[in-house]
């Protein structure tokens, strides 16, 4: 590792703060909400179908957002307050993808979510497509037919090949991130509390977990040995590779948290809009990022030379996928949740602001766990749900307490907002996350039953 590049990665860390952040008073909050787009049948529905939705949008006073490299119409956007909504699809064209605008608090933000489906309401009725309130693609199985026709999806499979799952005649299990759906969670933070708080949220992932698993089904049937399918496939692509899930420890300050990011392996680099891979020639982003000239490949395989560049750091700051991270817009960024039952859409933005405004208290509480305990936690939520226990710990009293300093959390922004932990405090009441209840419906109606249950 080259300690002068890694010290230039930090100070760029730094700076972005200094731009991004804001008074703990004044937090922002947005969020990444993404659904299964599928037809009456619970099928996905055709990439035609998904392409004209971003002309509807553009006809209702979105702009269209184009492709650099294909130049085609990937999504929509419309101005908020600070920043845009963006609708568009991730590494999937059958998975909706709605970014909402940053906004001072949690009400506001559901006002956006809310414009936002006013806005698509009448297409989805005229097209016969619904929106599932639901954690992965229930019927319709991955591959790399469903992938978007883009640049940010159709090269993963030459930088990080894996057939561990999906079988080579289907694609590659980067195929796998083509059906699930999760709602994501930005807060805006200051530099030195950024790395507490990831550490708190990676901390508390199987509790997180136990609460909002809602993905139980994958190729139209219930997988019963796993109530939550949707965390568990970054582990079936990438096993082993120290980029996913809980870090292996927590992160001692920025400094450290910036050392071992930069110790991971490259993944690409983008030069006049096209991927140039670089994981076959270094061993960490350091190592490259110290070069004066560096040596890549093109996605048809030619060797090509790049000059490293500081917009590099936010490519390889989304190379790597924890459970909580700071994200390339530098905030902290809750990835842990399934998309959710639509009475509670904005319950894991709830959880995480409350948790992030309790955040001393919320570290102390992790603190006194072992962390190997709490990174087992995470496997044992995705397997069972609320139904587990550990070393002296359970799911129901590590969510008790979690809940408990969530809502401190929010009380302490008195602004009401702890009305959106209701349906949380409801699970842990009956002992049960939503996939228990997608695993009672009748199978003998499946997947009409589900449809009934979770459409929008």
């Amino acid at each position: 590792m080259s300690l002068e590049s890694t010290d230039r990665i930090y100070r760029h860390f730094l700076a972005g703060f200094k731009g991004a952040a804001q008074p703990r008073a004044r937090r922002r909050i947005g969020a990444e909400l993404k659904f299964p787009f599928v037809n009456f049948a619970g099928e996905a529905v055709s990439s035609e179908t998904v392409d004209a939705l971003w002309g509807y949008l553009v006809e209702r006073g979105w702009r269209a957002d184009k492709d650099p490299a294909s130049g085609r119409a990937t999504g929509a956007r419309k101005a908020g307050e600070s920043n845009d909504t963006v609708a568009s699809c991730e590494t999937g064209y059958c998975k909706a993808e709605f970014s909402l605008a940053h906004a001072a608090g949690l009400f506001e933000l559901r006002e956006t979510f809310e414009s936002v489906l006013n806005d698509i309401r009448p297409f989805l009725e005229q097209n016969g497509v619904r929106l599932l309130c639901y954690g992965i693609q229930p019927v319709t199985p991955p591959s790399a037919k469903l992938l978007m026709k883009k640049m940010r999806a159709g090269f993963w499979d030459k930088a990080l090949p894996s057939n561990n799952v999906i079988s080579r005649e289907d694609g590659d299990d980067v195929h796998l991130f083509t059906v699930n759906a999760c709602s994501h969670v930005h807060v805006g933070v200051m530099p030195e509390e950024a790395v507490r708080i990831v550490n708190t949220l990676n901390g508390l992932a199987g509790a997180q977990i136990s609460l909002t698993a809602h993905s139980p089904v994958l190729n139209g049937w219930i997988k019963t040995d796993h109530k939550c399918v949707n965390e568990k496939l970054w582990d079936w692509w990438q096993p082993a590779k120290g980029r996913v899930g809980v870090p292996s420890r927590p992160f001692a300050d920025l400094a450290d948290y910036v050392r071992r990011i930069a110790d991971l392996r490259p993944v690409y680099v983008k030069r006049e809009a096209q991927p140039v891979l670089l994981c076959r020639h270094y061993e960490s982003f350091s190592d490259y990022f110290a070069e004066d000239t560096a040596t890549g490949l093109t996605v048809d395989g030619r060797e090509i030379k790049v000059v490293p560049e500081m917009a590099d750091i936010a490519v390889h700051n989304s190379c790597y996928w924890y459970t909580a991270r700071i994200s390339r817009y530098f905030t902290v960024e809750n990835r842990v949740f399934d998309q959710q039952p639509g009475d509670a859409l904005l319950a894991p933005a709830a959880l995480t602001l409350g948790l992030v405004c309790a955040a001393e208290e919320a570290w102390e509480e992790v603190s006194g766990y072992s962390w190997d305990t709490l990174r087992e936690a995470r496997e044992q939520a995705c397997l069972h749900g609320m139904d587990w226990s550990l070393d002296g710990m359970s799911a129901v009293s590590l969510t008790e307490r979690m809940l408990e300093l969530a809502e401190l959390g929010l009380r302490r922004r008195a602004r009401g907002e702890e009305a959106f932990l209701v349906p949380l405090k409801e699970r842990l009441a009956g002992r049960a996350c939503p996939s228990d209840e997608v695993m009672s419906l009748p199978r003998s109606d499946w997947p009409a039953a589900l449809l009934k249950e979770r459409a929008i």
